[in-house]
């Protein structure tokens, strides 16, 4: 076992796209080099869209991009597993910790092909979600089943997410429960950026809404709860995506073109969330939830679909996270949730939120002590922990 101070962490991803676990990646991998450790991210395939942290070394396992189909990342796994295999052997690893499904599942067969390093890794998504999925969901569940017995350890990084798994496969040998970390001052540093490509104007009132634009994210709820509230509160979307088009439809055939605007892709998004009002996610399902927090950070009060998983558990940590809403929503105690799909219980929501100033204001300031909770160096602590231990 490696000592404290000569510790070499490895990380395995299957790129640095857009999305939570990479930025979480990036800022654990940032903290770690600042307290004095290697890191190397070990990437499957190209696609730097986050900035690497100085100190941090980027290894990339192919030549491959991220724009190949989702069937070629399959087909792949077994050549990209072979490949790390082959770089663990080089370098003497000890230990590899990797962070999504597909990336895990390299890491562990990797060791099929005769590596003998400890994994662990990280679970990003609840498995009951691959239920739902036809083929690729089946394919998903079939390789979790068989595989994930050899992990050293295995980690959620929602306790939802673990009950998820239990009562959908199985309980691993050795588990963790391990939320995702937040620069708290960075993104406060972030948020107060100018933004030059949107106008906020002062007569309106703006919600919110960050991610991929795909089917899972329920993007068309949001779109619809704007068509049944006031006309002066209007839509902005970050991200981009699949969905994209069909989005753009729907606004049009609701006629509030004109209160959608799909600004893409940006490289920083706290800067929009903190000029918005409100912060809305309606996702059929979540793993946690990284933009609800950064929300919460940057003082813009939450709507959450009450999905699994992530978001009750932070807004609403002292009830039990079991049960949430079929329908309707539930004023909770860092934040609203509704139930998943509820269209008009998420326009209720936002209206309430918009006519009760007081209760306004007291979420901006329980919300953003809530989400303090979740810095770098409180979450860094109990990473350390697994990493230099195995």
């Amino acid at each position: 076992m490696y000592s404290e101070e000569k510790s070499q962490i490895y990380f395995l991803m299957n790129s640095l796209c857009e999305g939570g676990a990479e930025r979480a990646i990036v800022t654990i991998s940032k903290r770690f080099v600042e307290d004095g450790y290697s890191v190397t991210i070990l990437a499957l395939t190209k696609n730097n869209f986050y900035q690497i942290p100085k100190g941090v070394e980027v290894i990339y396992l192919s030549k491959m991009n991220d724009h190949i189909s989702s069937l070629q990342k399959m087909l792949y796994i077994p050549y990209h597993a072979w490949r790390l295999k082959k770089y663990v052997q080089k370098h003497n690893i000890y230990l590899i910790h990797s962070y999504l499904f597909r990336s895990n599942f390299v890491n562990l067969i990797s060791t099929i092909f005769g590596s003998k390093h400890i994994t662990q890794v990280s679970n990003r998504s609840v498995v009951s979600r691959f239920f739902k999925e036809g083929l690729s969901g089946k394919i998903n569940l079939f390789l979790i089943k068989h595989l994930y017995p050899r992990a050293d350890m295995v980690i959620y990084n929602s306790i939802e997410m673990k009950s998820d798994f239990h009562k959908k496969l199985f309980k691993p040998k050795k588990e963790r429960v391990i939320y995702n970390s937040f620069d708290i001052d960075n993104i406060l540093k972030e948020a107060d950026e100018p933004i030059e490509d949107f106008t906020f104007k002062s007569h309106k009132r703006y919600i919110v809404t960050v991610g991929r634009l795909i089917e899972l994210k329920l993007f068309k709820d949001t779109i619809e709860a704007v068509s049944r509230v006031d006309s002066d509160i209007e839509l902005i979307l970050l991200g981009d995506g699949e969905e994209r088009e069909s989005l753009e439809e729907l606004a049009k055939d609701l006629e509030i073109s004109s209160r959608i605007h799909f600004l893409g892709q940006v490289d920083n998004p706290f800067k929009y969330i903190k000029k918005a009002d409100i912060f809305v996610s309606s996702s059929l399902v979540e793993g946690f939830p990284n933009v609800l927090i950064e929300a919460m950070l940057c003082k813009t009060v939450a709507i959450c679909s009450d999905c699994l998983s992530g978001p009750r558990e932070i807004l609403a940590p002292n009830s039990d996270s079991s049960k949430r809403l079929v329908e309707g929503m539930e004023l909770a105690e860092f934040g609203t949730l509704y139930g998943v799909g509820d269209i008009n219980a998420l326009a209720k929501s936002i209206l309430y939120i918009f006519s009760n100033s007081s209760l306004y204001y007291e979420y901006q300031t329980k919300a953003f002590n809530r989400a303090k909770e979740f810095s770098v160096e409180n979450i860094t602590s109990q990473y350390r922990e697994v990493l230099l231990n195995g």
